[in-house]
């Protein structure tokens, strides 16, 4: 059984206009039993993807399909209670969509929905999980603390960002907030310890992205050597440098070369505990929810399951 779960302003509001012209006349034409809803605010999601799922073990071959961007995709996760029982298929049809970006998904929606019609066994993928203060949350691709955070939640309530949307330009708004972020960024210091007793003091932080998948914030490379099916998750942690630094450097983290940089720092890790002197923005794929000054960020090896991939 496929149940879609349609974000319908994804894509600049085209979200429902692709469910009804190129999804559904498909889905009849063949006969395929499903069934579909809509989101209409935030939180629709988890809440859809916790009732499919609480159902799903009397039901064969349950799939959640989301058509949706990586925020969307992060909100299903939340809601699905038997991760054994439940999987996932993706239509990315966001802004950014780093993990169709990392997976090699096309951006033909039809092409997307062949091959989960055709698929006949799932792709297993980690799955991760930062603790805070305030919240527990799941994520699919990274969950960053600091600066990347900051731009996501500044352009989250962008107008303007809004608006370049519509023609496909709404990267422009993420580079522009970026360039103010580095600029005013608060002046912290982190301390991070990892689950094998090393630990690192950072003076100067700037952020720390704790990434499954290579790609974060609409296609920087920040974790070159990530690999979402090894059971461990990938760091990008930034501290110490200067703003004309980290504007050379910045944008060498498209091709994954950032590493090179004095004060940028990859490493591999499964667990770990981050502690900065004053509260940051934490987001989980691109989604923010608080400010926090201490999370831990954990792996669930291979517990993902993705069909169509």
């Amino acid at each position: 059984m496929f149940h879609f779960i349609v974000n319908p302003v994804s894509r600049s509001g085209k979200g429902l206009h692709l469910w009804k012209r190129k999804i559904e006349p498909v889905l009849i034409s063949r006969k395929i039993l499903y069934d579909v809803e809509f989101s209409k605010e935030h939180g629709d999601v988890t809440k859809i993807c916790s009732k499919i799922s609480g159902k799903s073990s009397a039901e064969k071959n349950c799939t959640i399909v989301i058509l949706g961007g990586d925020g969307t995709l992060n909100d299903a996760v939340q809601g699905i209670k038997n991760f054994e029982t439940v999987m996932l298929a993706y239509i990315p049809t966001g802004s950014s969509n780093d993990f169709a970006r990392d997976m090699k998904i096309s951006k033909s929606v039809k092409k997307c929905l062949e091959k989960i019609l055709s698929a006949t066994k799932p792709a297993e993928f980690d799955l991760g999980e930062v603790i805070a203060e305030k919240t527990k949350r799941k994520f699919v691709v990274s969950a960053g603390l600091g600066f990347d955070a900051a731009v996501c939640q500044k352009s989250s309530h962008s107008f303007i960002k809004r608006n370049l949307n519509k023609f496909g330009l709404g990267k422009l708004t993420y580079l522009a907030i970026a360039l103010n972020q580095i600029i005013h960024a608060p002046k912290a210091d982190c301390t991070v310890e990892f689950d094998n007793g090393k630990k690192l003091i950072l003076p100067k932080f700037l952020f720390a992205a704790s990434m499954v998948h290579r790609y974060e914030g609409g296609g920087f490379k920040f974790c070159p050597k990530a690999n979402p099916s090894d059971g461990n998750m990938n760091l990008c942690i930034v501290n110490n440098k200067t703003v004309p630094g980290i504007l050379f450097a910045l944008p060498t983290a498209f091709f994954g070369l950032h590493g090179i940089f004095p004060g940028i720092n990859l490493i591999e890790f499964s667990s770990a505990t981050f502690k900065t002197t004053i509260p940051l923005w934490l987001h989980t794929d691109g989604e923010v929810y608080q400010k926090t000054s201490e999370i831990t960020v954990r792996t669930f090896e291979k517990k993902l399951k993705i069909l169509g991939i």
